[in-house]
């Protein structure tokens, strides 16, 4: 994990999916980070300050705080909230973009190679952007990893596809079928 990684607190989406208690958490992180860092810089700097700690001026400085600590738990929970809402937004939307294309096509049309990797795509974004365990994309997941074609195509160009995989099993508490090959000239034609 990257310093970064870490001081956003994104290990809080290994255990649950982004989502509301993630960005509440995460928030809560953030904010606990910066004043851990700004109060004994601020304590320093201030006029008369003495080398000594003092459990009573951690006290009233703490309590001086606490209107930094609300500006910075809004600031990150926004931030965090808004990057959540903008992921949720795209999945969405391609979900609902992947219907449409099923429903305005012709029959006899699907499954095609183009429509079975960009099933395998929705898969791993939901996994990237941490969103494959909310319950809506979950089920949807769940289905994808019945058909043996988009589990074939999610393997072989997904970086990590195997670990990846076994890791969504794991999370979402399914097993994904075996991949298959698939002659897609001869399925378009029956």
């Amino acid at each position: 994990m990257s310093t970064v990684s870490f001081l956003a607190g994104e290990f809080f989406l290994r255990n649950r999916p982004n989502g509301g208690t993630a960005v509440l958490l995460r928030s809560l992180w953030v904010t606990s980070l910066i004043c851990v860092i700004v109060l004994p810089i601020k304590s320093y700097f201030a006029a008369g300050t003495e080398l000594v700690f003092s459990a009573a001026q951690l006290k009233v400085e703490i309590g001086q705080m606490i209107p930094w600590f609300g500006a910075v738990f809004a600031g990150a929970y926004a931030a965090f909230y808004t990057r959540f809402a903008a992921q949720w937004g795209y999945l969405a939307a391609l979900y609902n973009q992947l219907m449409a294309t099923l429903a305005s096509a012709p029959p006899g049309q699907f499954p095609n190679e183009t429509l079975i990797i960009w099933n395998a795509a929705f898969i791993e974004d939901a996994q990237d952007l941490h969103l494959a365990r909310k319950s809506m994309f979950a089920s949807v997941i769940r289905e994808l990893l019945q058909n043996p074609h988009v589990v074939r195509v999610f393997l072989a160009s997904t970086q990590g596809g195997p670990n990846r995989l076994r890791e969504l099993e794991r999370q979402l508490n399914c097993i994904a079928v075996a991949p298959a090959e698939f002659d897609f000239g001869t399925a378009q034609s029956s």
